[in-house]
C-alpha cells in the first residue's frame, strides 16, 4: 500500500480548500509519483497537527554522534575539533578501507630498532611499517599520530603560514582603513609570496604586507603556490592521488550521527532516538502505521481447519478487459479506540471500481486478539449474513475485509487502483486547565489519504 501525502506542508486553511488529488493512470509509476507516494512504513504522524507527514515534510536535526566502530559517544562540542573523526584507535586501511587493529610488533624495524605497536589490517595484511608509523603504546593512537605529523614538512609550513598571517592581521589592526584594505588584497600577497618583480599599484605599497619567509619549502614551491593562486576556477586544479589519501596514510573512521525529526509546520518532535550509540530504542516514535488503518490484499486461501471463511485472492483469476472481477481488501485498526472508515474509489480510464461497503466501523485493537482466540460461532453467525449483504466479507478482531468489484477497460502491465480513505476516531485529550487532573476533553480526529493498490497485469478478453 502506498499513501499519497502532499510534498509541501500547507496550512490548515489551505488543506481545506485544496484537497489531495489522486495520481491517475500510468503516472503512478512515473518519477513524479515517486515524490508524492510513500509506503505507510515511511510516513509519520504529527499528533499535534493531526496530519500525516511524509519524509519531505519533516525537518531533521542531529540527536547524537558516535563512532560506528568502537560505539563511543562523542560530545557535540568535540565533533568540530576532531574534524568529524573518531579520536580513539579507529583507523581505516588505506588499501581496502577495513578497520585496522592495534597489534604488538614482532621483530626489528628498518633501522634495527625493536618495533613497538603497529596498525595492522587483517584483510589485506597491510601494516603501518610501510609508512614508518610505530607507536610507543597501544592506547591514544590518534594523539601519537598527531605528534608524528607535527614533524612533517607540510605541518611545519602550515603552522608558519598561520603565524605569518596573524602577524599581518595584528599589524593591520593598528593602521588606517585604507591601509587595512590594501593589506588584505590578494595582489600584495602574490607580490610577496611569489617573489616576482611585480610593480605595486598606487593603493598597495611595498610595506603593506611584510615579506613571507618559508620555513621548509624551496623557491620552486613558492612558484607552484603562486601558480595555483592565479587559477580562476578551482575545477581546473590538477588532481593527484595523494590529495585523496596523502602518502597512503590510514584515515580515522568517520563519525555517524543519529537523527531526530520534527514536523515542518509546528516543529513538534516526531522521531527522537536514544542518544546512546548502543541503544536501539526511541524515546518518541510517531509513525503513521500506528495511527492510520493498514490496507492489505489477501493472497492465499484460508486453511480448511480455520473457521475463517475463504477469501478470494486476486491472483486466483486473471484480470481481463471488460470482465468484472471481485477483489477483497482488508483494513486493520491500530488504535485502542473504535474507528469509522469511509472508502471511496476514484473514476479512472483504465478501471471502474465499485466499493460494496463504502462505510463501516473498525473495532479497536486489543492485545488479546494477538493470541488468535477463536470467536464464538453462535454470536458471529447472525452478523455475518448482514455483513455479506453490505459488502463486508469477514470480521475478526480489529480487522475487516470488504469487497470491491473491478471492471478493467484497457490492457495495462500493472493495474493500480486509487482509493480515498477517510477515518475518524474519538481522542481523549487531558484537560490541563481543569482543576481535576483526571478530567479530559474529547475531540474527533479525522484523517484522509489516498492509497494505491497494485493488482498485476490486465489481459485482453478471450473470445
Amino acid at each position: 500500500m502506498r499513501t499519497n501525502e502532499a510534498p509541501n506542508a500547507p496550512s490548515e486553511a489551505d488543506a481545506e480548500q485544496r484537497p489531495l488529488l489522486p495520481v491517475r493512470g500510468s503516472a503512478v509509476h512515473s518519477g513524479l509519483a515517486a515524490m508524492r507516494l510513500w509506503p505507510i512504513e515511511r510516513l509519520y504522524y504529527c499528533d499535534d497537527c493531526s496530519e500525516v507527514r511524509c519524509p519531505r515534510c519533516v525537518v531533521e536535526e542531529p540527536a547524537g554522534y558516535h563512532c560506528p566502530n568502537c560505539l563511543f559517544d562523542v560530545p557535540t562540542a568535540s565533533v568540530r575539533s576532531e574534524k568529524n573523526r573518531c579520536a580513539r584507535n579507529c583507523f581505516q586501511c588505506p588499501l581496502c578501507t577495513h578497520v585496522l587493529s592495534v597489534v604488538e610488533g614482532d621483530g626489528l624495524g628498518r633501522d634495527g630498532e625493536s618495533v613497538g605497536f603497529l596498525l595492522s589490517c587483517s584483510v589485506c595484511f597491510w601494516d603501518s611499517r610501510a609508512i614508518d608509523w610505530v607507536f610507543e603504546k597501544a592506547t591514544g593512537i590518534s594523539a601519537q599520530v598527531e605528534r608524528l605529523k607535527a614533524s612533517e614538512t607540510s605541518s611545519k609550513e602550515y603552522a608558519n603560514l598561520l603565524d605569518y598571517w596573524r602577524s599581518v592581521q595584528r599589524a593591520a589592526s593598528h593602521r588606517p582603513a585604507a591601509r587595512l584594505s590594501a593589506a588584505a588584497s590578494s595582489a600584495a600577497f602574490k607580490h610577496r609570496l611569489a617573489g616576482t618583480g611585480l610593480h605595486a599599484s598606487a593603493a598597495t605599497t611595498v610595506d603593506t604586507v611584510p615579506p613571507y619567509k618559508a620555513a621548509c619549502y624551496a623557491n620552486d614551491d613558492h612558484a607552484r603556490v603562486a601558480q595555483q593562486m592565479a587559477l580562476d576556477d578551482a575545477r581546473s586544479l590538477p588532481f593527484s592521488a595523494d590529495r585523496q589519501n596523502r602518502s597512503g596514510e590510514p584515515q580515522r573512521v568517520r563519525l555517524h550521527m543519529k537523527l531526530s525529526r520534527r514536523c515542518r509546520v509546528c516543529h513538534h518532535i516526531l522521531i527522537k532516538p536514544e542518544s546512546k550509540a548502543q541503544a536501539t530504542r526511541f524515546k518518541i516514535q510517531l509513525m503513521a502505521a500506528n495511527f492510520l488503518p493498514s490496507v492489505t490484499v489477501p493472497i492465499a486461501l484460508a486453511s480448511p481447519r480455520s473457521r475463517v471463511p475463504a477469501l478470494d485472492p486476486i491472483p486466483a483469476f486473471p484480470l481481463r478487459v471488460g470482465s468484472t472481477v471481485p477483489c477483497v481488501i482488508r483494513l486493520a485498526n491500530p488504535l485502542y479506540t473504535e474507528m469509522d472508515v469511509t472508502v471511496a474509489a476514484a473514476s479512472d480510464d483504465d478501471v471502474t471500481v465499485d466499493v460494496l461497503a463504502p462505510q463501516f466501523t473498525l473495532p479497536p485493537f486489543a492485545e488479546l486478539w494477538e493470541y488468535d482466540e477463536e470467536e464464538d460461532e453462535d454470536s458471529t453467525a447472525a452478523g455475518r449474513s448482514g455483513d455479506s449483504r453490505r459488502g463486508i466479507v469477514h470480521r475478526h478482531g480489529n480487522r475487516v475485509a470488504i469487497r470491491l468489484d473491478l471492471t478493467p477497460h484497457a490492457q495495462v502491465d500493472c493495474l493500480t487502483i486509487p482509493l480515498h480513505i477517510t477515518c475518524s476516531h474519538v481522542d481523549d485529550m487531558p484537560d490541563m486547565d481543569a482543576e481535576d487532573a483526571a478530567s479530559s476533553s474529547r475531540r474527533i480526529v479525522t484523517n484522509s489519504f489516498w492509497t494505491y493498490i497494485s493488482l498485476g497485469a490486465v489481459q485482453q478478453s478471450s473470445k
